[in-house]
């Protein structure tokens, strides 16, 4: 608490500098209050669960999200939330059968709620094949998938996966997914 503390102390000083503010005692009291809170607050939101270990390197990632995803449709999702970033989105592509592209773009609590509703079956996914395009601190990658419930494969298709490497290690910022179809058939280079 001495962090905070001496934070309090220091943030309206910091509002006067920076913005050329006079404050008064009730006045800074107030702005190192609401500063101190909007810190914290920030801090725990992108803290990841102590339980579950973040890729050291980016190709962990594909391993992370099976991991994340498989096992019951209900079951706790600590380790998918420690593994993508609170603000990260999913969307999901599909072709109608006239062809249009249509999409839905979820939070990830959207699609926990999403998996969660339907019930005590189990979902297996598995990366087949992954590409990886790094950069410093971020990275593509490129991958295909098949999905199963209760043992059978309901779906295979491409992820395209962003990512961040931050202190603890590797997370994802966006997942867009597209099923394959019959109109869309995955190719022979993303099979195993």
């Amino acid at each position: 608490m001495k962090l905070l503390y001496v934070f309090e102390e220091r943030a309206p000083i910091f509002i006067e500098l920076a913005w050329g503010i006079s404050l008064s005692s009730a006045s800074r009291l107030l702005a190192a209050t609401i500063l101190a809170g909007a810190l914290a607050g920030s801090a725990m939101a992108q803290a990841p669960d102590a339980g579950c270990a973040l890729p050291s390197e980016p190709e962990g990632i594909p391993a992370a999200i099976d991991a994340a995803i498989t096992g019951p449709m209900d079951k706790g999702r600590a380790c998918m939330k420690a593994l993508l970033i609170p603000e990260a989105r999913m969307m999901f592509v599909s072709l109608g059968t006239d062809g249009a592209t249509t999409y839905r773009l979820e939070t990830l609590d959207d699609w926990i709620a999403r998996v969660k509703a339907r019930g005590h079956a189990l979902l297996e996914e598995k990366q087949l094949k992954f590409h990886i395009e790094r950069y410093g601190n971020i990275a593509h990658l490129w991958s295909s998938y098949a999905l199963h419930s209760d043992g059978k494969q309901v779906a295979r298709g491409i992820n395209s996966i962003q990512a961040i490497k931050e202190a603890g290690g590797w997370r994802v910022t966006g997942i867009m997914v597209q099923a394959e179809s019959a109109t869309a058939p995955l190719p022979k280079e993303y099979l195993p």
